[in-house]
């Protein structure tokens, strides 16, 4: 099967998109969208922590880690949808919608009581 031999349907119907599933943008405008999807994903994956880590106690170290773990997991994640996934363009990393439970988690009265941080008892 050649190039020649796929055919666009969606195309042909709706004059104004630019690229089908299974048609690739150009090198050039690849990159500045994988750019653009860094630039959103690093915005979330440093807000969230940065707010989150501070409440829990932890030092800039700890957010730093955390920070790192949300890159790399986005990273993976964005790669496989890429690869294998249906290769739409898609934002895979930290969600604001739990930034509230959480919140309400860490400020858990009953959680504050404990000690040790390493032992937990019930």
């Amino acid at each position: 099967m050649t190039m020649a031999d796929i055919s666009h349907p969606p195309m042909e119907q709706l004059q104004d998109l630019e690229y089908c599933i299974d048609s690739n943008p150009p090198w050039v405008e690849t990159i500045l969208l994988a750019f653009q999807n860094y630039i959103l994903v690093l915005g979330t994956s440093v807000m969230i922590p940065s707010a989150l880590v501070p409440l829990m106690g932890g030092s800039d170290g700890d957010k730093a880690r955390v920070i790192q773990t949300l890159l790399f997991v986005a990273g993976i994640n964005t790669l496989l949808q890429a690869l294998f996934g249906t290769r739409l363009p898609a934002v895979v990393g930290g969600s604001f919608a739990y930034v509230i439970p959480v919140v309400y988690i860490i400020s858990d009265s009953h959680l504050q009581r404990i000690s040790d941080p390493h032992v937990v008892s019930v």
